[in-house]
């Protein structure tokens, strides 16, 4: 899984050299000396991807059996490419046991703050939190409304012992010798919920516990036709749909390859850093993030790990900090951007 033949290295960084300065001074204010520079690297962009005469195709992300850790960090974590070890948790405790009725009977009573990830307008995102229960969004998840979503879930750190389901000294096995952090993220919502393109700077070995989802993934090389919304934060996403692709307002999109993947219950998903990936649950899902830092990210994509690092809303340290309780992120956020 290379992309980097389909985008001229020279483009990626003059992208760059601007998408640095918009993070430091503002878009509007870089676009008032350099709004012709930028819109004809756009144009030259369009005209190097439309040198191939084709529009762009899906390619499915390999799938392996029994990858043993050697082969998986040779291959894959040291390589930066995406790949699902296939059954690699089926028999963990949590593929075996957790399903909404089981979390359900057993901590539905834990608050659940919810965060919209799936805006209809990434123009004004409602950065709102809204507090609900596990209850609830286990009730709603075959015919409830899709906004009860619960992202980031908590579940794991409030309920320590839930951990014993999951095979830690595998998934640390696979994380980089040098690395920082290993959070744990659980992802509860049913069919139809979804989360918009988006990336960071983390690796992450995504554990599909129950149901189905559905992945789209871009490499980090594409970042110079997303064009990621500029709002200084640790994260980045982008206004493109990938269900509803505007090639109008993207059309460099229009002839570049897509890759993507659907996870069954005991697939674990290895995203390597800075991967945009757009997130769609083909069924009641509930899904765990085993997500990590090392310095490798600045060789995938140095532009992105550098401006995470240079975040201000929030900043990087206090990011850091809550990695384990994202709404707190996403309430700082809101406090920002109501100023």
């Amino acid at each position: 899984m290379d992309a980097r033949t389909s985008i001229n290295n020279l483009h990626k960084i003059q992208y760059d050299t601007f998408w640095f300065f918009d993070h430091v001074l503002g878009k509007d204010n870089v676009n008032l000396f350099f709004e012709k520079n930028r819109n004809e690297l756009k144009k030259e962009i369009l005209k190097f991807v439309q040198k191939k005469e084709e529009k762009g195709k899906t390619y499915q992300i390999e799938r392996r059996k029994n990858l043993t850790i050697e082969e998986f960090k040779n291959n894959y974590l040291r390589l930066s490419i995406p790949v699902v070890l296939e059954g690699a948790a089926k028999d963990w405790a949590c593929v075996k046991n957790w399903t909404p009725e089981f979390l359900g009977e057993k901590y539905g009573s834990d608050e659940i703050q919810l965060i919209d990830a799936s805006p209809s307008d990434f123009d004004d995102i409602n950065y709102k939190i809204q507090k609900t229960t596990l209850k609830e969004v286990i009730m709603s998840m075959d015919d409830g409304p899709i906004g009860k979503y619960s992202r980031f879930n908590r579940i794991l750190h409030d309920h320590p012992e839930l951990k014993e389901d999951f095979d830690l000294k595998f998934l640390k096995s696979l994380r980089n010798t040098v690395s920082s952090g290993q959070t744990f993220q659980v992802f509860i919502g049913g069919k139809g919920t979804k989360t918009h393109l988006h990336c960071a700077s983390e690796h992450n070995l995504f554990t599909q516990v129950y149901g189905r989802k559905h992945w789209t993934v871009y490499p980090p090389v594409y970042d110079c036709v997303l064009e990621p919304v500029v709002n200084r934060t640790p994260y980045f996403h982008s206004t493109f749909d990938p269900d509803k692709p505007d090639y109008e307002k993207f059309p460099a999109m229009e002839y570049l390859d897509k890759y993507e993947c659907i996870l069954e219950p005991g697939d674990i998903f290895f995203n390597p850093p800075s991967y945009w990936h757009h997130v769609n649950n083909l069924s009641g899902s509930i899904g765990v993030a085993f997500r990590w830092f090392a310095l490798d990210a600045f060789k995938i994509d140095f532009m992105q790990t550098l401006l995470t690092i240079m975040s201000v809303n929030p900043p990087f340290i206090l990011a850091t900090k809550n990695r384990t309780d994202f709404p707190k992120i996403f309430e700082y956020m809101s406090r920002v951007n109501k100023k």
